[in-house]
């Protein structure tokens, strides 16, 4: 996976969904408000889901919490807009066993 670093608009276009996790690092001295929307193929915008990453800190989120299984279909390919008020750094990762049941494109 690619790490963004340091921007505070960026979007993640390898999306599928189960497994997908996003790393949401703040290495900056004020909390991070961020905005995800959602972007999957044949279907409208998701979100925004809002959150906060305190300031030097790591939050991890499961795209399935935020947006829903029923929505992000392992059969469909996402891109995730991220907003920031602030830098952060931006990691998606993927449970690799849950990655091998993913139907082949």
């Amino acid at each position: 996976m690619r790490t963004l670093v340091g921007a505070e608009r960026m979007a993640v276009t390898e999306g599928w969904a189960p497994g997908d996790r996003l790393h949401l690092f703040n290495v900056g001295p004020r909390n991070a408000g961020v905005e995800l929307t959602f972007c999957a193929e044949g279907r409208p915008p998701l979100g925004p889901y809002r959150t906060v990453v305190p300031a030097q800190r790591h939050q991890a989120l499961s795209l399935e919490e935020l947006a829903g299984p029923a929505v992000l279909s392992p059969a469909i390919a996402y891109a995730v807009v991220i907003v920031a008020d602030v830098d952060v750094l931006v990691d998606l990762t993927r449970d690799t066993h849950e990655a091998s049941h993913r139907p082949a494109a």
